[in-house]
């Protein structure tokens, strides 16, 4: 265990980590709540992810936030994992807990406190487009939320239909989780409280049409974009026309972040200054 008298480190893992805001965030966060702790950024290959993780532990690093594309694979470097890690198949972030690492996701918590922001979500409908990771991410938090029913909608078949069974598995609650192809009708209808564009088109393409009719949006419904390294998207765009209330990826990555480093320092930090400062970072 390190000396109490030793400044406490963090840091964040990714490849790539060109252009990544968390040190800017976290810095600016632990200058405002008067923490004299230090955030580093390391970009690590794949191959040496065991390596880094060796390291973190001799260094004796008290937190870490995990980038892509290490959210999952980073599971077996891990003493423990939270319910929700497991339940999620992803971790973001891992705190060291009496000298073991423990992995979690603050993307789950992060996600359904913005949407009890504007919406109450139990016994509702949602569609999460995409069927990766970050479609598993949601449709967990969702489920965790109270959500009563949660549509996978994906262009491969294969891969959407694989991870509603994986739901299913992973959380026999009280949430039914089907699938839909993703394209035309039906995506989104009348009884929709929630879309949730959990594809990377909004961070690779913002402009990029999805495959979905907009007939259905309105304002009764809450869109969400994950994509939080661009201002508008072509699904923010249209939901702004149509009235919708949107949960915008920045505000997500600010709030998992804040929520990791609560889990390091026992406080939560100002996420409004935390949003201006990412704002700053991206040029947004």
């Amino acid at each position: 265990m390190p000396s109490e008298s030793l400044i406490e480190k963090c840091c964040l893992i990714a490849n790539p980590a060109t252009g990544n805001a968390t040190q800017y965030l976290v810095e600016q966060a632990f200058e405002r709540g008067d923490f004299d702790w230090r955030f580093m950024t390391f970009e690590v290959e794949p191959a040496l992810l065991g390596d880094a993780m060796r390291g973190i532990r001799a260094l004796g690093f008290h937190g870490v936030k995990i980038g892509d594309p290490f959210q999952t694979s980073v599971a077996e470097h891990v003493d423990e994992q939270t319910e929700t890690a497991r339940q999620s198949g992803s971790i973001n972030c891992i705190r060291c807990t009496d000298g073991r690492l423990v992995g979690d996701d603050t993307t789950v918590a992060a996600f359904a406190a913005l949407v009890r922001q504007g919406l109450d979500p139990v016994g509702k409908q949602a569609t999460v487009l995409g069927s990766g990771r970050m479609a598993r991410v949601i449709a967990i938090a969702l489920a965790n939320a109270g959500c009563s029913q949660v549509t996978i909608a994906a262009r491969n078949s294969s891969a959407g239909q694989q991870l509603v069974e994986t739901l299913r598995q992973v959380f026999p609650g009280t949430s039914s989780f089907n699938f839909l192809p993703l394209g035309g009708t039906g995506i989104v209808d009348a009884d929709s409280a929630l879309l949730v564009n959990a594809t990377s088109l909004g961070s690779t393409k913002p402009e990029a049409k999805l495959a979905f009719d907009t007939a259905a949006l309105g304002p009764k419904l809450v869109v969400a974009e994950l994509a939080y390294n661009t201002a508008r998207t072509w699904l923010t765009t249209q939901a702004a026309q149509k009235g919708c209330r949107i949960i915008d990826g920045l505000s997500l990555y600010v709030e998992q972040t804040a929520l990791a480093l609560k889990a390091w320092t026992g406080t939560m930090p100002d996420t409004v200054a935390m949003r201006e400062a990412a704002e700053e970072f991206l040029g947004l």
